[in-house]
């Protein structure tokens, strides 16, 4: 791979491990949200309204985040029936294929999470129990696809050489 797509690789990686970053520490607000809601209701018999808004919000960005650092570390469930009855010399093929087909979602996820984004933001849309703007939950889809889009780009560049020293043609 040349020095640029390194470059390029480790930017996306940068990224991705900074998202990851983010969506463990959401995870464990949440976490820590969801526990203070249940002794405050529970023991103290005072129950918190907004727990379970902020909760689901930050698992939504914890879980975009998070699924493009499952990728890159290709932790993702899969089913592997079909890649593991075909010939060795397939399967980068099929692999091709799957980042083909995941570019393509991320890239619709991303431009409709965006009109989401946009309509949310042109109506002034707010959550009912704590008065929240609802694009910045949104927010995850348009950049929990990105990354994935970039995660998928960069599995399907890694692929590409080995088409070219086997076919000597893309």
């Amino acid at each position: 791979m040349s020095y640029v797509l390194r470059k390029i690789e480790s930017l996306i990686n940068g990224l991705t491990h900074v998202g990851s970053v983010l969506g463990g520490l959401f995870t464990g607000v949440m976490t820590f949200t969801v526990t203070y809601a249940v002794v405050m209701r529970y023991a103290l018999n005072q129950p918190v309204g907004w727990s379970e808004e902020i909760s689901t919000y930050l698992m939504i960005w914890a879980a975009f985040l998070g699924a493009a650092y499952a990728l890159k570390e290709d932790a993702h469930i899969g089913v592997d029936l079909l890649l593991s009855k075909l010939p060795e010399k397939m399967k980068p093929c099929f692999h091709l294929f799957h980042c083909v087909v995941g570019i393509i979602f991320c890239s619709i996820l991303f431009l409709k999470g965006l009109e989401l984004v946009q309509f949310s933001i042109s109506l002034n849309n707010r959550s009912i129990a704590i008065d929240f703007p609802l694009f910045i939950p949104q927010l995850a889809v348009p950049v929990g696809s990105a990354l994935l889009f970039l995660q998928f780009f960069t599995k399907a560049v890694k692929l590409i050489p080995w088409f070219k020293g086997k076919t000597g043609s893309i």
